[in-house]
């Protein structure tokens, strides 16, 4: 069987969709070799790189209050403070013992995708501990204040990257699987600020993610795109849509990863 590479795009609350795609992954017995994620992708895809079953990462979100996914604290330099994926990632990995696990030790070798805004360039995480990697994956610039690490000011990886699937064909897989959770261009127009800014990221970084589509061997697409980007009200049907993508799919995933 081919080593299989899975890279999760970012996409907020729609980024829970990975969890179902995990899901289906795991009942239908496809190991996963290696995982590079940004964003949600990032917190959802380093949980299962450390050893976290699909099952026990969908529980938590799930049954995790809705106000805790944000923290409604004013910083200077974003809206909110960001601290509410990284709590409930923390809280997760010390429940299963593995708080003092580093990534570089993780079952699945894995790797987060940040931008440091001082250089203007990509950074991958891939040592040291999860939580701080997924505070920085996860700092959706203008909304989520940044992490400042030594010289560097790291936000969400989807600015230059959102979708790495070329990051991953540097690694030593055979087969490359690409989540896209990323909503098309909508003519609706945005609720509030979060919704004008969200909308403005995801037209600077629609063409880039296209083109890195083309890269994979095979493009899971959950049909999430009817979810506003940070309504976690609608965690299970996100969560759902993923799984069932990954269903309609998996007798081809078989097929390909077995020739």
């Amino acid at each position: 069987m081919k080593k299989i590479g899975l890279v999760l795009g970012g996409g907020a609350v729609r980024g829970l969709a990975h969890i179902g795609v995990l899901k289906s992954l795991e009942k239908n017995e496809i190991p996963i070799h290696c995982i590079i994620g940004t964003s949600m992708g990032g917190a959802i895809g380093g949980l299962y790189a450390a050893g976290i079953t699909a099952s026990e990462i969908e529980s938590t979100f799930i049954y995790t209050p809705k106000y805790r996914f944000i923290d409604l604290a004013l910083w200077q330099r974003g809206l909110l403070a960001g601290n509410g994926i990284t709590q409930i990632v923390g809280g997760l990995l010390e429940r299963h013992s593995r708080a003092d696990l580093k990534i570089e030790q993780f079952p699945i070798s894995f790797k987060a995708i940040s931008v440091d805004l001082m250089e203007g360039k990509q950074v991958m995480l891939e040592t040291g501990d999860l939580v701080t990697a997924v505070r920085a994956t996860t700092a959706f610039p203008g909304v989520f204040s940044p992490l400042m690490v030594n010289d560097q000011m790291l936000v969400d990886g989807g600015v230059l990257n959102n979708l790495p699937v070329n990051v991953m064909q540097k690694e030593p897989v055979d087969f490359i699987i690409a989540v896209d959770v990323a909503r098309e261009h909508e003519k609706k127009p945005p609720r509030n600020m979060i919704e004008i800014v969200y909308r403005s990221y995801s037209l600077m970084t629609a063409e880039r993610k296209h083109n890195n589509l083309h890269l994979a061997d095979l493009v899971i697409r959950p049909d999430v795109g009817q979810f506003a980007a940070f309504d976690f009200t609608k965690t299970m049907e996100c969560i759902a849509a993923g799984e069932t993508a990954t269903d309609q799919i998996i007798d081809e995933l078989k097929r390909q990863i077995a020739d």
